[in-house]
């Protein structure tokens, strides 16, 4: 058996070479579209094959989704790197454009691939090899810029989560969080859900992950001081979340993005 570096590391080449015979297929314009759109900030840039496989993830969308490179996503499909609420989003909607052949344009999303709140402008495109088959689609997406108007969904529960987003470290209930949207408990929690693909606890449990993953690799807190000022009881409520949302421990995590 191969030591686990060594594997990992066959395992790593046998998904670069999957997406070098995508990108033959595309022909040359395609590897010249994923270089362009990774020397653009801002603008989050994915292509996905007809596997639900990632073949291209510029920078932007690395930061987006903390992650060091496009290598550690290269060749995996989007239920092994997001949660399965986000992945269904995310191929359901590059399966509209694959069997269609139209492309999504401008479409405004909630979801996020870091579990933010922030809206998302997104444009799907159906890629085609050089005999014309569709074989994967080309994804751009980038914040909704903060002049413009919200759509209303957005504006009925901004109010809570804004209240989540600043008082994440707090011991927070549905029934508190549905006071300060002035809704009952039971409508808050159904249109919370229904707007966000995820319960409030569960989102809350998010958010704080999100605040961890920036202290781990920007500071040098010990993994317990992290844990508690992200709002977890102890360091082992805070490691059994960050395993479950993130599939490594945070001291995996750390150690992965120095």
């Amino acid at each position: 058996m191969l030591p686990m570096s060594k594997t990992g590391d066959r395992a790593k080449h046998g998904r670069m070479a999957l997406r070098d015979k995508f990108f033959q297929r595309l022909g040359p314009c395609g590897e010249t579209m994923n270089r362009l759109f990774d020397l653009v900030s801002g603008l989050n840039f994915n292509m996905i094959d007809d596997k639900d496989r990632v073949m291209a993830f510029n920078r932007s969308n690395c930061e987006n989704c903390n992650v060091r490179d496009e290598a550690d996503f290269i060749g995996k499909n989007l239920y092994e790197i997001f949660p399965k609420a986000l992945a269904d989003v995310y191929s359901t909607r590059n399966r509209e454009v694959r069997n269609s052949g139209r492309p999504i344009i401008e479409k405004t999303y909630s979801h996020a691939a870091d579990r933010s709140t922030d809206i998302k402008i997104v444009s799907v495109f159906p890629l085609r090899d050089v005999k014309g088959k569709i074989i994967g689609t080309a994804s751009i997406n980038h914040a909704l810029e903060s002049g413009s108007d919200k759509p209303d969904w957005y504006r009925a529960i901004r109010a809570a989560v804004a209240h989540i987003d600043d008082h994440f470290r707090e011991k927070l209930s549905i029934e508190s969080l549905a006071h300060v949207s002035n809704m009952s408990a039971s409508a808050f929690r159904r249109a919370f859900e229904k707007i966000m693909d995820t319960t409030p606890g569960a989102y809350i449990t998010t958010i704080r992950i999100n605040h961890a993953r920036k202290l781990l690799t920007k500071t040098n807190k010990t993994i317990s001081n992290i844990a508690e000022e992200c709002g977890f009881y102890d360091q082992s409520h805070f490691t059994k979340a960050f395993i479950r949302l993130r599939r490594q421990s945070p001291g995996e995590y750390r150690r992965h993005h120095l």
